[in-house]
C-alpha cells in the first residue's frame, strides 16, 4: 500500500514475510513504489520474518532509487532485520538509511 505524503514522498507499508520464498512479490512491490518517481519511505513495522534475501531487496531498492535520483528511507525496522544486517556487515548501512528501529 502506498500513501502520498504532503512532501511528495510515498510511504509504502511492507507487510508479511520478507524471505527468499516471498522475494519475487516483495521485489515487485519495491519496484512499483520506485516507478512512481517520488522519494520513498518503506514502513517495515508489520514485516517479518526476515532473511538475508529480504535485506538484499532493501539494498537493491536503495541502489535502484539512487539511479533514478530518488531517496529511499526505512522506518520501523524490525529488530530481526537489523540483526541480520549487523551479522552481514550492513548494520551501519541500514541505520544510515533508517529513521526508526524497533
Amino acid at each position: 500500500m502506498s500513501v502520498a505524503e504532503p512532501s511528495g514522498t510515498n510511504l509504502v507499508q511492507i507487510s508479511g514475510p520478507v524471505t527468499l520464498y516471498e522475494s519475487n512479490e516483495v521485489r515487485e512491490t519495491l519496484l512499483a513504489s520506485l516507478a512512481m518517481d517520488h522519494d520513498v519511505i518503506f514502513d517495515l513495522e508489520t514485516s517479518g520474518p526476515w532473511d538475508l534475501s529480504g535485506l538484499q531487496l532493501l539494498l537493491a531498492a536503495v541502489v535502484s532509487g539512487r539511479r533514478k535520483g530518488l531517496t529511499v528511507r526505512f522506518v520501523q525496522v524490525p529488530k530481526i532485520c537489523s540483526e541480520i544486517a549487523d551479522r552481514s556487515g550492513l548494520g551501519d548501512w541500514l541505520r544510515e538509511r533508517s529513521d526508526s528501529l524497533l
